[in-house]
């Protein structure tokens, strides 16, 4: 509820199969295609916002959330995301929760 009013939601929510940390580098399996077989990445956070494609989009939504992740990489249905200085707990479930709501948009706001 927004104001007072229901939010209707368009789209349909991306499930987070599984998610596995190497250092820096967090790798995230989802149940759909994000992107293309011939992957997209992105170390600018300008360029990506730049960009027109779902990989784009979602590289820059996930750089603004935060400053810390430098690389975000998309083939197909999985993501690879470097984070300066690894991944605390909390961070996982934090953006684990934008790549699940990427393709939500909301009505009647």
């Amino acid at each position: 509820m927004l104001g007072g009013k229901e939010r209707e939601v368009l789209g349909q929510q991306i499930e987070v199969l599984s998610t596995y940390t190497v250092g820096d580098v967090l790798l995230v399996d989802t149940n759909r295609t994000l992107g293309g077989q011939d992957g997209e990445g992105y170390e600018d956070r300008d360029a990506a916002r730049s960009g027109l494609t779902f990989p784009a989009q979602l590289s820059a939504r996930l750089m603004d959330l935060d400053p810390r992740i430098n690389r975000v990489f998309t083939l197909s249905n999985t993501l690879t995301v470097r984070r300066e200085g690894g991944w605390p707990p909390g961070e996982v479930e934090r953006l684990s929760t934008s790549v699940s709501e990427f393709f939500l948009f909301y009505t009647g706001q």
